[in-house]
């Protein structure tokens, strides 16, 4: 499990959805550009929840380890969402999107 640390919040998530935000905010400053992000997450009650954050080149978020927990959900939907994001902002080329599966968020705990 991961935080995502955002001006005084922190956004308790996986390892995985934290390494995609880092990836698209980076790529996102690059290009000079912004965009919102629902980041999936747990909420203080076990269940999954998502927060909208703002990413840009004016962004200044950081990721930091959080104690391991056995609700870290797979986001693999989030994630390949991410980087298709990231692609279309390179001007690259866009990967087809992800069929749906047993390991979208939520549905898989481990």
């Amino acid at each position: 499990m991961k935080h995502i640390v955002y001006s005084e919040n922190r956004v308790l998530t996986g390892d995985d959805v934290a390494a995609a935000v880092m990836r698209y905010a980076a790529t996102l400053a690059q290009r000079n550009t912004a965009d919102i992000v629902d980041v999936p997450t747990t909420g203080q009650d076990g269940f999954a929840a998502s927060v909208e954050v703002l990413l840009g080149p004016a962004s200044h978020i950081m990721v930091e380890d959080a104690e391991d927990d056995e609700l870290e959900t797979a986001a693999v939907d989030f994630v390949a969402d991410l980087d298709r994001r990231a692609a279309a902002v390179r001007g690259g080329h866009v990967p087809e999107p992800p069929r749906p599966s047993a390991t979208s968020f939520g549905s898989d705990i481990g």
